[in-house]
């Protein structure tokens, strides 16, 4: 009895030691499943960051086998991670900081690499890193244009400075010539003289103009005395030109505003009718009222050649020109002033049909109180 009594001891010795390892055993596994499922987040995880940055990550281990390459490294490489997994080449070649992909374009990049090593500081292998640098390129290339425009921008001016005194002197000469000689041949001359010396002030006055700002200082003038000075200055260019050039005007307007910005800003609109028309034409100035009498409208009609859709949609950007030696300065100023008196300007157009341009000011002070 007694070597019973032993053996059912030892058997329930056996099956409590049993019990004990089947549930160690099962919170081992528990463990093992929540370490398994950490490593797989942290891998997810580290793959989300790898391939979320726009730098080229590619992983050796000791041995020079690829074992990890991020989506832009295969991107920029022109491969795919299957192909160079487990294999030591990449498929691409540095030279001079431009990486050249056997398949692909070459482009310049910013290189490093650095060993990776475990927690006791031994060498486990080495991680390559790549930016493409193309765009940052591109920003220095513009950066170095931007300056040198920068610096032959402030050259033209000084010249512009310089020249448009003489020029005035060399205008006024020429008219006082052209009225002495009137009738004579040597007169057309003074008088052609004369016109392409105010067009070529005009030029400079806008590039002037485009680089100071436009900032009126207004004052009650008449805009009738204004349009029927710019008609006689440019009357004998027209005629010679067999343009015919009309000023209508139906109501005396008389309203606040810088005189010679908005007769630099109607004589680019008025040149720019003049450049459209192809031999004879017309051009006509209109000036009225509204009925409200609280704004007045000037009309620059012409029988050009029209605009199509994008030009006209175009036409009042800076540098932008139709003409080959247009500065494309001439609109964007006269829109600048005109927006500057709180007016508006509106363009109506069709290819082969002439163009009109609308403009409608205020009449009343910047500072709002009616005249």
């Amino acid at each position: 009895m007694a070597d019973i009594d032993l053996l059912n001891k030892a058997i329930e010795s056996f099956n409590s030691a049993s019990a004990t390892l089947t549930q160690y055993y099962r919170t081992l596994e528990v463990k093992v499943q929540l370490l398994t499922e950490e490593v797989e987040h942290k891998n997810r995880l580290l793959d989300g960051i790898l391939d979320s940055i726009d730098v080229g990550v590619v992983f050796f281990d000791k041995d020079g086998i690829i074992r990890l390459i991020n989506s832009t490294a295969e991107g920029l490489l022109n491969v795919q991670a299957n192909g160079v997994t487990g294999g030591t080449s990449l498929h691409a070649s540095i030279q001079d900081e431009v990486i050249v992909p056997d398949s692909g374009k070459p482009f310049p990049a910013l290189v490093s690499r650095s060993d990776v090593r475990d927690r006791e500081g031994n060498i486990i292998g080495h991680v390559l890193i790549f930016k493409d640098m193309t765009q940052l390129k591109q920003l220095e290339l513009e950066n170095e244009r931007n300056r040198r425009l920068t610096a032959m921008g402030e050259l033209v001016l000084k010249i512009a400075h310089e020249i448009r005194n003489p020029l005035g002197s060399i205008e006024l000469f020429a008219s006082l010539l052209s009225g002495d000689l009137k009738g004579s041949e040597q007169g057309d001359y003074a008088n052609r003289i004369s016109n392409s010396v105010r067009s070529l002030v005009n030029t400079l006055d806008n590039m002037l103009r485009f680089s100071k700002g436009i900032m009126p200082k207004t004052e009650l003038c008449s805009l009738n005395d204004l349009a029927d000075e710019i008609c006689g200055e440019f009357s004998e260019l027209f005629a010679t030109n067999k343009i015919n050039f009309t000023f209508t005007e139906h109501d005396e307007c008389r309203l606040p505003m810088d005189r010679g910005l908005m007769k630099q800003a109607i004589i680019n609109i008025v040149l720019n009718s003049f450049q459209a028309i192809r031999g004879k034409g017309s051009i006509e100035v209109t000036i009225e009222k509204s009925a409200d009498r609280r704004s007045v409208a000037v009309l620059i009609r012409d029988s050009g050649v029209g605009m199509d859709e994008e030009t006209r949609s175009k036409i009042f950007e800076p540098f932008f020109s139709t003409k080959d030696r247009g500065t494309g300065l001439g609109m964007s100023i006269a829109a600048g002033v005109i927006a500057a008196h709180r007016g508006s300007i509106e363009v109506k157009s069709e290819p082969g049909k002439g163009t009109e341009f609308i403009i409608v000011l205020p009449v009343e002070e910047l500072s709002g109180t009616a005249l």
